[in-house]
């Protein structure tokens, strides 16, 4: 997805006619939880997509603990204090526990999904994908 979204950002996101939304959530992954938490933490600092991009590029290479999740957002340019205060705290434990359920209750059981008004795109789609959706939910939308 990462690959594409510079394309739907500037085609659909930058142009008004798509409002892009994400929820980040764990499947019940353990071993996720604390990266997912992480991401939430990023955001309280504005820089969600940019902490998502460097855990997704970074897949496989580091381990999703504290330390490790910490250096992250280092290298992503947060506030460190703020940041190890955040996830220190657990502050968004609950906040990534209601996102698993609302996503389960949508029948979501697989990343990426997305929904595009009600319309589900699963798995990374090829562009062309994505634009025919969007288009025909603008159209439905008129």
């Amino acid at each position: 997805m990462l690959e594409k979204f510079p394309l739907l950002e500037a085609e659909y996101i930058d142009t008004g006619q798509v409002k892009y939304v994400a929820y980040p959530f764990n499947l019940g992954r353990p071993e996720m939880a604390l990266a997912t938490e992480a991401a939430w933490c990023a955001q309280d600092q504005g820089k969600f997509f940019e902490y998502q991009h460097a855990l997704f590029e970074n897949q496989g290479m580091i381990a999703y603990d504290q330390a490790s999740l910490i250096n992250l957002a280092l290298e992503t340019g947060l506030d460190g204090a703020e940041f190890t205060q955040c996830l220190s705290s657990r502050k968004h434990q609950a906040d990534v526990e209601n996102a698993r359920q609302a996503a389960a209750n949508r029948g979501v059981n697989s990343t990426p999904t997305f929904f595009v008004n009600n319309q589900r795109v699963t798995g990374n789609q090829l562009y062309d994908v994505f634009q025919r959706v969007i288009e025909q939910e603008l159209v439905l939308a008129q």
